[in-house]
């Protein structure tokens, strides 16, 4: 086998051995081992920042770097940030989820007589508690999955909401009034305009499109009830508007034929009407 056989074989291997996703927890526990950290005494400040900088090597070889290797990374940092502030940890839980609530203490006045007795603190400093690695990661893996249900359900909201959007106008008006008030105009602009016989659609509902949208249902129901007529010679095709009178006027019954058959029988006897 040549060098070059085996160079390839091995970017094989490395391929293979490189091309899965990076997880948060394999990172905490190859720092642990390479920073020869005590997993029962965890220095958070340590780790923070070693876990940061591997992240800037793997984005620097075009690494694959999951969301949640960055959120673990965000989770990392407040729990330092919290030391350095107060220099002391009582629990990771209460850092990440803060559980307890911030009570306000009302300081009151006291007036003594007699000299100021010396105050001796008798409770102890608090200290920093330590942080073991099955505490660390199992607080991390909470606050991780707790946070990825957050931002899924914020997902759905925003999608519902987007949705609810793009539908139908809210009707705030009486279908009653709307389907008298159509007709109304309707008669009025063919009575002014007696030329003319019917009208586009497009040409009478002027106004935008939720106002078109509101006008054609009040439409369909004066076609129902056979007070327009309403003319489309292909799908899509602009939509003509006819007083019902004036179309059987100028055109005739379009049914006349259908309903001669249906009076005549099949042996030309004639039919009660249905």
């Amino acid at each position: 086998m040549g060098k070059e056989e085996i160079s390839a074989s091995q970017e094989q291997i490395q391929d293979l051995l490189f091309s899965r996703e990076i997880g948060w927890k394999d990172i905490i526990y190859d720092l642990i081992n390479t920073e020869q950290l005590d997993p029962w005494n965890i220095d958070i400040t340590i780790l923070s920042d070693r876990y940061l900088e591997k992240i800037k090597e793997y984005e620097e070889t075009d690494f694959f770097v999951s969301s949640k290797v960055l959120l673990a990374a965000a989770l990392l940092l407040r729990i330092k940030s919290e030391i350095l502030i107060n220099k002391y940890i009582k629990s990771i839980d209460e850092i990440l989820f803060e559980k307890k609530e911030k009570t306000q203490t009302v300081f009151e006045r006291i007036e003594l007589e007699e000299e100021i007795p010396e105050l001796i603190s008798r409770s102890p400093i608090p200290r920093y508690k330590k942080v073991t690695l099955k505490e660390l990661i199992d607080s991390l893996n909470k606050a991780i999955t707790t946070e990825n249900r957050r931002i899924k359900k914020e997902i759905i909201n925003k999608n519902a909401l987007r949705e609810t959007g793009i539908s139908l106008p809210k009707r705030k008006f009486s279908i009653k009034n709307k389907i008298k008030e159509l007709y109304e105009g309707l008669s009025i602009h063919f009575t002014k305009n007696k030329e003319k016989v019917k009208i586009s659609f497009s040409e009478f509902a002027k106004g935008d499109l939720d106002e078109k949208v509101i006008l054609f249902s009040p439409l369909l129901h004066l076609e129902h009830s056979k007070k327009v007529w309403l003319e489309q010679e292909n799908h899509f095709d602009e939509i003509y508007i006819w007083l019902k009178k004036t179309y059987l006027e100028k055109n005739g019954d379009p049914f006349a034929d259908l309903k001669e058959s249906q009076n005549t029988g099949a042996d030309g006897s004639e039919q009660m009407p249905i």
